[in-house]
């Protein structure tokens, strides 16, 4: 099934704020965007998010600052949800900003090589994809410290090529042992049995990682993380984060846990096509849910125009990373 694209195109031309217009110029219709990149630097949004920087580099709520359970939680949460922004609104590590934040960001990866603080002292292969995801957004994939944290997720799959949160592999009983204040200042990382099975939701945002990366985009790792995503759209998940299969059709943007829309687009970037199966029932699906003015819904019952608009651009870069754009 085809999408409409014109009609999307100038849905957004016609309803889009200046990122929107951005992206749609860079990504889409290939023109200069001097321009737009200049008026982004007075972006008012823009402005707010650095403004609001901490001296650390990161970003985080006042009610959880100083707060000695949640504060370093909420410094990696805060933080990764400003840098997805901040790339949309044009930011490049040239920034003294962006530069505070990567090194800020750079300071939670362990010895061991993956980025921890989410989950108090456990592996958290979910968040630590989405630290390598925003390095290699702003450039940095050939950095061996981002290297390094690929490695590490090597050394951490399951055996059916996927991955896991440990914690969610044990008993809620033995789980709320480790989580009293004082135990988790000093527990070492649960490790995951390899045998389980892996979680969809973890492991599609590990392989949104992997598509962002020149060095590990065409692994075999990755094809193999792919194969195994497109095994399990539209079914519930192993494990209760986001275990119900209606979350494949929770579309948003920008990409954080794994739906159909981060799926694909991740699934196109390493170099699966439209002639796989799997790739064409999922495709055919997002594309009847185009609206009649043009646009893609975001999933969420919050959302607002401009979370539509955002999805809306999303389809159209997955559209053109499958080569089937036609203006």
């Amino acid at each position: 099934m085809k999408a409409n694209t014109n009609k999307a195109i100038e849905f957004l031309l016609a309803r889009g704020n200046l990122p929107i217009l951005y992206g749609l110029k860079k990504d889409i219709l290939d023109v200069p965007v001097e321009r737009e990149f200049k008026n982004l630097q007075k972006l008012a949004s823009r402005i707010r998010i650095l403004d609001n920087q901490r001296e650390n580099g990161g970003w985080c709520r006042k009610e959880y600052e100083n707060n000695p359970r949640w504060e370093k939680t909420y410094y990696f949460v805060e933080t990764l949800h400003n840098a997805f922004r901040l790339y949309d609104y044009a930011c490049t590590q040239e920034l003294e900003e962006i530069q505070k934040m990567l090194d800020f960001l750079f300071s939670t990866q362990t010895n061991e090589g993956d980025f921890r603080g989410a989950y108090f002292n456990e592996y958290a292969p979910t968040y630590h994809a989405l630290t390598l995801e925003v390095l290699c957004l702003f450039g940095l994939d050939r950095d061996k410290r981002v290297q390094k944290g690929f490695r590490w997720l090597i050394r951490h799959r399951q055996e059916d090529g996927g991955w896991v949160i440990p914690y969610r592999t044990i008993e809620k009983t033995e789980l709320e042992k480790r989580y009293n204040l004082d135990a988790q200042k000093n527990i070492k990382p649960l490790k995951a049995d390899p045998s389980n099975p892996s979680s969809h939701l973890v492991t599609g945002m590990v392989l949104r990682a992997m598509a962002g990366s020149p060095t590990w985009q065409k692994n075999k790792d990755a094809r193999k993380a792919g194969e195994l995503i497109i095994s399990r759209f539209f079914k519930p998940d192993v494990y209760e984060d986001r275990q119900a299969a209606r979350y494949w059709e929770e579309i948003t943007y920008p990409f954080w846990a794994t739906d159909i829309l981060s799926s694909l687009d991740s699934l196109a970037r390493i170099g699966f096509t439209i002639e796989h199966p799997g790739i064409q029932k999922a495709f055919d699906w997002l594309m009847k849910r185009q609206d009649s003015h043009g646009f893609w819904r975001a999933g969420s019952n919050k959302a607002t125009l401009e979370d539509q608009l955002w999805v809306t651009l999303s389809v159209l870069r997955l559209i053109k990373h499958l080569g089937l754009l036609e203006l």
